[in-house]
């Protein structure tokens, strides 16, 4: 069995936690989290039966065989004194933190860089993942069993390119939300019920992209389905793209990454 100890137990690191645990890939008895925040060891404890909680980063690593580093970016010089970090394998979800930095600051030569985005808390994100040369073919394979419990997951060359996939799925969800939150009040102000307007917005959006993914057609194509010639769907879409949202769009996707590099250079 892989012994894993969890740098971080807020919410990433619970998701992790879970998705492993719920997979049967990892049992709680294998797992041991170092958390500094008292209230939220004693959730974890009452949360995960069997899991080892403790606020001693070296008590966690010790006996481990990987490190999962689910803290905040700023926290990861306070890894320098992890006794044995150097010689596991580290897997780094730290945001804007690349491979040199996270190698500066813990002397591990075997680390990943994964990109989880926030529908991993509920088993359908997306995590794109990149790894040093050092990361053997047995620790590529346990790393993408993983990374598959919380949903889907892909490996890439270089770590340039986890900027780009920041960019989109990382911070897609925010996106995705603002569309959710606009849909919901447009579907108020045209006179529905503000409960009735979340259900059918949430539905719509959910059946679209399931019915995307499951046809492999364009999403032209969908889009044309369900665009009569000059219905409402051709009205609404006229005003959208006299808006300009695409572009808007297009336009956000290129501002995080430039904003991922910067992050990642700084």
């Amino acid at each position: 069995m892989t012994r894993i100890a969890v740098i971080g137990g807020g919410t990433m690191g619970a998701t992790f936690i879970r998705a492993v645990t719920d997979a049967g890939l990892v049992a709680a008895a294998d797992l041991t989290v170092c958390e500094i925040v008292a209230e939220r060891r004693e959730w974890l404890t009452q949360e995960f039966d069997g899991l080892s909680v403790t606020a001693a980063q070296s008590e966690a690593v010790d006996g481990s065989d990987a490190v999962y580093l689910s803290v905040k970016p700023q926290d990861l010089g306070s890894l320098s004194d992890a006794s044995g970090t150097d010689s596991r394998l580290l897997i780094s979800i730290l945001a804007g933190s690349t491979i040199a930095e996270v190698q500066r600051s813990t002397g591990a030569r075997r680390i990943v860089r994964a990109m989880p985005n926030t529908p991993a808390q509920i088993g359908r994100g997306f995590t794109a993942w990149t790894a040093t040369e050092s990361v053997t073919a047995d620790d590529r394979r346990l790393v993408g069993s993983l990374l598959d419990t919380m949903g889907e997951q892909l490996y890439v060359p270089d770590e340039s390119t986890i900027d780009k996939i920041t960019a989109v799925s990382g911070s897609g969800p925010a996106y995705v939300f603002l569309i959710i939150e606009a849909m919901i009040n447009a579907a108020v102000q045209v006179g529905l019920r503000p409960d009735d307007a979340r259900r059918m917005v949430l539905q719509t959006v959910i059946g679209s992209a399931e019915f995307a993914a499951q046809s492999g057609q364009h999403p032209a194509a969908l889009r044309d389905m369900v665009t009569s010639p000059g219905g409402t769907t051709a009205a609404g879409l006229r005003v959208l793209e006299q808006r300009a949202v695409r572009a808007a769009l297009i336009d956000a996707v290129a501002a995080a990454h430039q904003r991922a590099e910067e992050l990642g250079s700084s």
